[in-house]
């Protein structure tokens, strides 16, 4: 019988069903897979198709590096109570949920999943679990199955230091307060009540997040998709003000190297190939393509009259770009957009994108300058591993902190000033043609200013590859918590 020291490390990961979770989450697989651990990824089976490729090509890797300890990834299925909460069959990620009021019964599902996730835990029986933070009640899980619970809350550390502090403020927040300084961080920041509108009228949001960051204090730590280099004020506010572990491991999406995983990350249907891609981005110089995405969420709630000033901030800025939009089903306004395109492409200034885009692909190529976007943190390490300084524009939960981290502290980037958020349009603001493009034009064009972000962000970007080469810091922290959760076995 093998002893608990020989045999291998075993954590099941569940990530929560939203394309900015799952991805993460399977590449954090992949690396602690290369490190020997046996894993297991639990989730519904309408969420396999976003992450079967990565598991898929992990797999393959594995097996060709013909090592003894390392073992296939697998995928354990647990039914979405849809019946239940009363949402359509086949609505398991938070992308199709579509509605707000769908949204609801379909956030309320994750609630439901507490006993089957238990269930399936003590069929397994694993070492640890990694838990997205969303699921709060698995905490409770881990104290009843004595199975230590790891938290992967998709922030970076900025923002996660930062958040707890602003529900405090919000609470308390005077109606006729406009601005606030967070207080007790390493940086000065000043934020905007009308940016926080959504979780002011939503008070529940304020007693979820209470509860989710008092459940991942009690659990046995947290995993970061960030790295030292980045955030080293708040790695060191993290752990002296506080006072909870983390291993910071990222940006986990380096771990994919091939072009075939980086164009397949996702595994979803783009309208464009790869191949048409890169063939139009190959015909352009350095550094003067500006890519548009707003994610997998946000993008769904941008209002025609927005999409249209974005449309004339791009004609009138003369840039080449790559914009990612609704796919055509969810897009009211198709007729419009397929007018513009048609004059653009006829210019070769552009390509659009309806739906899923291979986003590392873009921004990996030398041809891109910079990137418009939402500012949600997985698209933020992806710039800044890329090397492209941001155009940014928050929309919601942890992206307002995320711009104060580019333009602010790194200074990568610069913003066209979002000061509302919301999940959806009609939270938010306009902003016009004009100041869109003079920011694109600050970020992309040939000044001193945009010389300067883009040096800043090479930096960076050799910094993000370093941090998870054996010996950097992401590398050391991985196996510093393997380390842990064996010896803790013994």
């Amino acid at each position: 019988m093998a002893t608990q020291s020989s045999r291998p490390l075993h954590i099941v990961l569940f990530p929560f069903f939203s394309h900015g979770h799952l991805l993460p989450m399977a590449d954090l697989a992949r690396l602690f897979s290369i490190h020997g651990v046996k894993c297991t990824i639990l989730t519904t089976p309408g969420n396999v198709t976003f992450i079967e490729t990565t598991i898929q090509q992990t797999n393959e890797y594995l097996k060709s590096k013909n090592e003894p300890g390392l073992m296939p990834i697998s995928i354990s299925l647990i039914p979405f109570p849809s019946a239940e909460v009363g949402v359509p069959d086949g609505i398991e990620n938070v992308s199709a949920s579509g509605s707000p009021e769908i949204q609801q019964k379909f956030l309320q599902g994750f609630f439901l999943l507490e006993k089957p996730f238990e269930q399936k835990l003590k069929e397994i029986n694993p070492d640890a679990f990694v838990s997205d933070t969303f699921y709060a009640w698995s905490a409770s899980v881990s104290a009843r199955t004595s199975i230590p619970r790891l938290v992967f809350n998709g922030m970076g550390l900025l923002a996660h230091c930062a958040i707890d502090v602003v529900c405090e403020i919000l609470e308390s927040l005077p109606d006729d307060v406009d601005k606030f300084v967070i207080p007790g961080l390493p940086h000065q920041f000043e934020m905007y009540r009308s940016q926080h509108l959504f979780t002011l009228k939503n008070k529940q949001i304020l007693s979820v997040i209470r509860r989710n960051s008092e459940m991942d204090a009690r659990s046995y730590g947290e995993i970061v998709n960030s790295f030292l280099e980045l955030e080293v004020d708040y790695a060191v506010h993290w752990r002296d003000v506080v006072g909870r572990k983390a291993w910071l491991v990222g940006p986990v999406a380096l771990c994919n190297e091939k072009q075939i995983e980086k164009s397949s990350r996702g595994g979803a249907n783009t309208s464009i190939g790869t191949k048409e891609l890169l063939h139009w981005l190959d015909s352009k110089r350095a550094g003067t393509v500006v890519y548009i995405c707003f994610g997998s969420v946000a993008i769904l709630n941008i209002s025609k009259e927005q999409t249209m000033k974005i449309a004339i901030a791009l004609e009138e800025s003369d840039q080449d770009f790559i914009w990612v939009v609704k796919s055509p089903n969810e897009t009211c306004y198709a007729d419009w957009l397929d007018e513009f395109e048609k004059r653009m492409r006829k210019e070769r200034k552009c390509l659009i994108i309806r739906g899923w885009a291979p986003q590392v692909v873009i921004l990996d190529h030398p041809a891109v300058g910079g990137f418009l976007t939402q500012c949600g943190w997985n698209s933020t390490l992806e710039a800044i591993t890329a090397g492209v300084p941001m155009i940014t524009w928050p929309m919601s939960a942890d992206q307002f902190y995320n711009e104060k981290l580019i333009v602010d502290v790194l200074q990568v980037g610069a913003a066209v000033g979002a000061k509302v958020g919301g999940p959806y349009f009609e939270n938010q603001e306009l902003i016009e043609a004009e100041t869109i493009k003079n920011v694109i034009e600050r970020v992309v064009g040939e000044g001193m200013e945009g010389e300067a972000m883009r040096k800043r962000a090479k930096v960076l970007k050799e910094k993000a590859k370093a941090a998870v080469q054996e010996g950097g810091s992401s590398y050391s922290d991985l196996k510093s918590l393997i380390d842990e959760l064996k010896a803790r076995r013994l």
